[in-house]
């Protein structure tokens, strides 16, 4: 295998192995064996944990491409958290506070996680201000949901059904989206 290769290999390991057992879970040792190289080859090619854990995550979630384009924006962004938990798919938002604490330079993580979401979700809703208030409290609330998702498994199919959830959380996002006093 070539370097690259490889480590598309680790990330893709990485990538399951972070999604079903979560950041402090998943060791180097067992994302090695799943690609099978060395952890001192994974650790070569992807620098420490932190590191990996950022190069395997997808990007936050793509917001400008609905899978449910009758529906509003705000009901989307939900319907797009609530289906990967359904499905049991990789959720960054609800990974990205465990990465900004295992960030060596917690303040440098934060300044790139800022200007990863903010201006993508500014750029949807249409919010040009220079303070993206709009935005930041977007972003504030899909953590919030996506803690509460995955994290904390407060709002579970069995407490409230997926389609009412996305339809409540879905209206508080939106109610932000449509404020012309933000």
């Amino acid at each position: 295998m070539t370097e690259r290769t490889t480590r598309d290999a680790v990330l893709e390991v990485a990538r399951k192995l972070f999604t079903e057992r979560g950041f402090t879970s998943t060791t180097i040792r067992d994302i090695a064996e799943g690609a099978g190289v060395s952890p001192a080859l994974v650790m070569k090619l992807t620098g420490s944990k932190a590191q990996l854990f950022e190069a395997a995550v997808p990007d936050a979630p793509n917001v400008d491409e609905p899978d449910h384009p009758a529906e509003p924006l705000g009901h989307r962004m939900t319907r797009a958290l609530v289906e990967r938990r359904d499905s049991g798919d990789f959720e960054f938002w609800a990974m990205a506070p465990f990465l900004l604490q295992e960030a060596p330079d917690r303040d440098a993580a934060r300044a790139n996680m800022e200007a990863r979401f903010v201006p993508r979700i500014a750029a949807a809703i249409g919010e040009d201000t220079p303070t993206q208030v709009r935005a930041r409290l977007i972003v504030s609330m899909l953590l919030g949901l996506a803690s509460g998702l995955r994290t904390f498994e407060l709002v579970t199919p069995d407490v409230i059904e997926s389609d009412r959830l996305v339809a409540t959380y879905g209206a508080l996002v939106q109610a932000i989206i449509d404020d012309p006093a933000l």
